[in-house]
């Protein structure tokens, strides 16, 4: 079951996903968000990703990122598939079902798709949870807290 708490949900379900720490890296990275409810929507969507009884967590970040490259969110994909790779998922499942796509989203944006995910791929074998450093920032500096 998940926490009641969103603001919990998002630290047990990142800490277990990437380790320790990194859910209170990534609230901060929420932090940015100005608007108290868009935020907290993003800890019930962490509440939601956390509960796999009947979707894995696997199939939660394949099935976010094949939607969010149909509608061209291009940015959170090609997170997801950062995410998928840190989780195991083998690069060739993850081109697989983004070469898919060409039956809903036409043959083009399929490859522009496919171009941005082989970058994030590239990108996560070259420098690993460092490709994701804008999701999990580091402490403030003194400069960020004024």
């Amino acid at each position: 079951m998940t926490p009641h708490d969103p603001k919990q949900a998002t630290l047990a379900y990142l800490d277990g996903l990437f380790g320790p720490g990194a859910g209170e890296k990534h609230c901060r990275f929420l932090e940015g968000i100005e608007n108290d409810a868009l935020r907290a929507t993003l800890h019930r969507y962490h509440a939601i990703e956390g509960d796999t009884r009947l979707i894995s967590v696997e199939e939660n970040y394949l099935l976010g990122m094949l939607v969010l490259c149909a509608t061209r969110s291009y940015g959170t994909a090609t997170m997801f598939a950062k995410t998928l790779m840190h989780l195991g998922v083998p690069r060739a499942r993850i081109l697989e079902a983004v070469h898919r796509l060409e039956m809903w989203v036409g043959g083009v944006a399929a490859v522009e798709a496919a171009l941005l995910i082989q970058r994030a791929i590239k990108e996560y074998e070259t420098r690993g949870l460092a490709s994701m450093a804008a999701w999990f920032p580091g402490e403030p500096s003194e400069e960020q807290s004024r």
